[in-house]
């Protein structure tokens, strides 16, 4: 009787051969990026669209968003640079069908966390929404720079990547209890760095 052998993860190259293959502007290294990271990838996808087709566009999309991007940057840490494109094309995506229908998703569940801790002026002109948004940006980008490695590693997979908690307890080898209590002691440094800086609303 033959025996059925467990199926095993594909042999892949490390992050430093990949990004070297896109230098050498080598076709294979999309292939590369795709045996390594598919799933990967497909899940930061999902979580935002919840829709098989759409994560499938997104990741030709990111596919060659990589290839054009590469040259000329030279990420220093690849599966974050595959993650930003690969949300950005997600965001763009989800916001499309939500034009026509409210798609159920973890990025809202994630970002609704965050809306308390950041004010908003409904009446500012386009100019002064784009100024703040740029400069709330900036900002969260030097809180990031505040944060211990695992604290900033639990910040971007939550609020970034969009991941469950349950997914971030398991990447760590910790439990759902404490991933929850980690993104509490981070939101609440999150709430006094912007308070500094005038987002914060003590009324919401």
């Amino acid at each position: 009787m033959q025996k059925n052998t467990p199926e095993r993860d594909p042999v892949t190259l490390p992050d430093e051969q990949i990004v070297a293959l896109y230098w050498a502007r080598d076709e294979k290294a999309i292939d590369e990026t795709d045996k390594k990271y598919n799933r990967y990838l497909y899940t930061v996808a999902y979580n935002i669209l919840h829709n098989d087709p759409d994560c499938e566009e997104c990741l030709n999309d990111t596919y060659l968003g990589t290839w054009n991007a590469i040259p000329p940057a030279r990420p220093s840490i690849f599966q974050i640079f595959l993650s930003k494109i690969m949300r950005n094309t997600a965001i763009v995506r989800y916001k499309k069908n939500r034009a026509d229908k409210r798609v159920p998703s973890e990025l809202t569940v994630s970002m609704e966390e965050l809306d308390k801790y950041v004010v908003y002026n409904e009446y500012a002109s386009p100019v002064e929404q784009d100024y703040e948004t740029r400069r709330l940006a900036r900002l969260l980008s030097d809180y990031l720079r505040t944060l211990s490695d695992k604290h900033r590693f639990i910040f971007i997979c939550r609020y970034y990547c969009s991941d469950r908690i349950s997914d971030i307890a398991d990447m760590l080898h910790i439990s759902d209890r404490t991933v929850f209590r980690e993104l509490t002691a981070i939101k609440s440094g999150l709430k006094e760095f912007l308070a500094k800086e005038g987002y914060y609303d003590e009324q919401r």
